[in-house]
């Protein structure tokens, strides 16, 4: 593979930055320090730059199916991971959907081998736990799962009727991830609630793209979040909550945690920039910005921001799961197959080249936070809960070359023209940034360079393996 030295600029992880040049050396870093004789194939001069480990997407859904396998995200594996890469992100980790016809076991071994024939940077799998109706003996799998690098498994406390499992299957599922090591996760918001209020909108005739926030209230993601973390407790398990979206919810997680309670969550970069004011009025073009939990009002975005200072929520994913606004040939039904009827829409919005980005605006160029913290909420702390770390997640000797040589300085704006997604809209169009990655490498592969031209090869990501979560 050949050595690559990044020269003169400051290592950021998630403890420290230092001044130091970093060599790589066949897919590893081999040494770190001041190198003035260190010398390489390819030498990069980051002057004035930062340089960080890759970021890791806890949560995307490529090519993923919804809605009875009808329709799937625009994003397949190597669109999506060719976007992740041109914004820094190293790493995914997706998710397994059992197939109608299939067990969870064998769904998770034909979605792996998609990715592995598709994905430029690197991967690992969750797997979403369906209700027992589904899969009487889904337990079974669970446990082989665990040894096929399932390291988080995914229960949903929504959609009743499809995806909702119940308490008891909450608790029998939260008991045996601790006994396997396993992270649990939660989709956390009540099914039921949201159920009844979007009957009582549709009866009423509500149902414009907008009035999806109004049946996804603050009130049934926080009941959902704080009897999560009950259950958990109840069988002595950890727990990660993903996509935090509500304000009251990341504080039903602030107090659990000030308890002592073995809690992590997650928020993202749609619900910290993206507010219901800038899609109220959109009629139809209301269902570029529908996802579940919902992207809420403005004035509930600072309380996620003091949960990402204070260390309430632990990390930042995207939940990538884009749709296109309009119908491309070769894709299924996108997001205006039932224009008008909010039901009806395909949830989620892309966001995976965006991440890095939107965060640094949001978090350490205005002052919220340092870049320290801003690589543990992007790369460090997401190896560390997923069985990542210290391979990666860091920027040390013996940890795979995942590195982003970052400028904070930057003057960037994003667009929907200058970006590598599959979707024809972006939720960030037209915001201005002052940092970027400028070079991205994958385990010492040179991918994306200062002109931001990209060299990956479908296929070149390679599966995960993932150990024991780091718990503390």
């Amino acid at each position: 593979m050949g050595s690559t030295l990044i020269r003169g600029g400051t290592v950021v992880n998630a403890d420290a930055a230092i001044r130091a040049d970093v060599l790589v050396r066949d897919g590893r870093i081999v040494a770190l320090g001041i190198g003035s004789d260190w010398t390489a194939d390819t030498v990069i001069d980051a002057t004035g730059m930062l340089v960080i480990p890759g970021g890791i997407d806890a949560h995307t859904h490529l090519e993923y199916p919804i809605d009875g396998f009808t329709t799937r995200t625009a994003d397949d594996f190597y669109t999506g991971t060719v976007a992740a890469a041109h914004g820094g992100t190293t790493t995914i980790l997706d998710f397994v959907k059992k197939e109608p016809d299939r067990s969870l076991y064998d769904t998770y071994l034909r979605r792996r081998d998609a990715a592995l024939e598709r994905s430029v940077v690197d991967f690992g799998l969750h797997a979403i736990v369906p209700p027992r109706a589904q899969q009487p003996d889904v337990l079974d799998d669970l446990r082989r799962l665990a040894g096929e690098g399932a390291a988080g498994w995914k229960f949903f406390m929504a959609y009743p009727g499809t995806q909702m499992v119940d308490d008891g299957e909450l608790l029998e599922g939260f008991d045996l991830a601790r006994e396997l090591g396993v992270l649990p996760m939660v989709h956390a918001e009540n099914g039921h609630m949201v159920a009844r209020e979007t009957q009582l909108l549709i009866d009423r005739g509500d149902t414009a793209e907008h009035f999806h926030a109004t049946a996804h209230g603050h009130d049934s993601e926080a009941e959902a979040v704080h009897r999560a973390i009950v259950l958990a407790e109840s069988v002595g398990a950890p727990l990660y909550v993903v996509h935090v979206s509500s304000a009251a919810a990341a504080d039903e997680i602030s107090r659990a945690r000030a308890d002592g309670r073995r809690v992590w969550a997650e928020t993202c970069p749609q619900y910290l920039q993206v507010a219901y004011e800038d899609y109220e009025g959109l009629g139809e073009k209301a269902a570029a910005y529908l996802c579940s939990p919902p992207i809420r009002e403005r004035s509930n975005q600072e309380g996620l921001w003091k949960a990402l200072v204070t260390g309430a929520m632990a990390t930042v994913a995207t939940d990538h799961a884009g749709f296109c606004l309009h119908q491309p040939d070769d894709l299924p039904p996108q997001k205006l197959r039932s224009p008008g009827y909010f039901p009806k829409v395909p949830n989620g919005v892309p966001g995976i080249e965006d991440r890095l980005m939107v965060l640094w605006e949001g978090g350490v160029a205005s002052g919220r936070f340092d870049a320290c913290r801003f690589v543990d909420l992007v790369s460090t702390r997401p190896a560390k809960l997923f069985g990542l770390f210290p391979r990666k997640g860091i920027v040390a000797v013996g940890a795979d070359a995942d590195l982003v040589v970052w400028d904070p300085a930057a003057d960037h704006v994003i667009t929907t023209e200058n970006t590598h997604m599959r979707t024809d809209y972006n939720l960030y169009d037209g915001m201005r940034v002052t940092g970027k990655p400028v070079h991205v490498l994958s385990r010492g592969e040179h991918l994306v360079d200062a002109a931001g031209s990209f060299s990956g090869a479908a296929g070149r990501g390679v599966f995960a393996e993932r150990g024991a979560p780091h718990l503390f």
